[in-house]
């Protein structure tokens, strides 16, 4: 993908929110199978109570297996709760909505948390920016909800000059605005989403390692199925021993899906707040 070197973020860093510094720490790397065994499964024999009809053997979750499921848990919540977790650079067109660009030049970008704005540009169909929006120009107070703004430096004379300001070969298409309130694919966004530097909320890491725990114990439990009940006799007399079977962790599992789904609750609230512009 292309590198931006001159891009835009937020007054501050993207996670905590716009935090300048902390003295505790929110942040962590993505969650590693290690951490995973320690803080969701302690204690737990991840082998599977059925042997490999191949190799006569018991299999096991290694640490690749685990960090598989760590990513498909990532991709679910990215889903599920439509925000990137990883960084994505994304590039998406927007139409000129004079009410809008009336409006500071407001935009909502569709994805979160945006970490920052790479550029910004008038680019008609024909895939050549017509004009760059200079970065001095683009409001990114709330940034990270997706929210934008063009505020030019010395607004009294300068915002209109926006289109005067633009190359000879582009003057007939920015010219076209006297004529029009609404063009389509008119704005190009190139924009980052995710956590930079490989740092993730805590919440987000506690509820990758939620759901991870519930999909190994899952696949763990089913291998219990053969033991969930026997009898066992000798000279007459006889015992009948069950076992939860397939259900012996049936219980973690509900206190994991508990725990995710109110962390879950946070989480939608704090990134879909609702963020908008009227013009009645």
């Amino acid at each position: 993908m292309a590198d931006y070197t001159n891009s835009k973020g937020g007054p501050g860093a993207v996670a905590p929110d716009n935090a300048l510094e902390s003295s505790h720490t929110q942040t962590e790397p993505l969650l590693t199978a290690i951490q995973l065994r320690q803080r969701y499964l302690f204690g737990l024999d991840l082998r599977s109570q059925m042997k490999d009809p191949l190799t006569g053997k018991a299999q096991q979750f290694t640490d690749a297996i685990i960090n598989d499921i760590i990513h498909g848990c990532i991709s679910q919540i990215e889903t599920e709760f439509r925000i990137d977790v990883m960084p994505v650079k994304r590039r998406q067109k927007f139409p000129f909505d004079r009410f809008e660009y009336d409006s500071w030049g407001f935009f909502k970008l569709p994805h979160t948390p945006v970490a920052t704005i790479d550029k910004l540009t008038i680019t008609p169909a024909n895939g050549l920016d017509v004009y760059e929006i200079p970065k001095d120009w683009i409001e990114t107070a709330y940034l990270m909800y997706g929210q934008v703004n063009i505020i030019p430096i010395g607004i009294g004379s300068v915002y209109q000059g926006l289109i005067a300001s633009t190359p000879v070969n582009g003057a007939w298409f920015l010219s076209a605005l006297q004529f029009t309130n609404w063009l389509p694919a008119y704005w190009q966004f190139d924009y980052t989403t995710g956590y930079p530097n490989g740092q993730v909320p805590r919440v987000v890491n506690e509820m990758v390692g939620c759901l991870a725990a519930m999909e190994i114990l899952g696949m763990l439990g089913t291998t219990y199925a053969k033991a969930q009940s026997y009898s066992l006799g000798i000279d007459g007399m006889s015992q009948s021993i069950s076992t939860p079977g397939p259900n012996i962790f049936q219980v973690r599992i509900e206190a994991l899906k508990e725990k995710y789904d109110k962390l879950g609750k946070r989480l939608r609230g704090f990134y879909n707040q609702k963020i908008f512009t009227d013009t009645i």
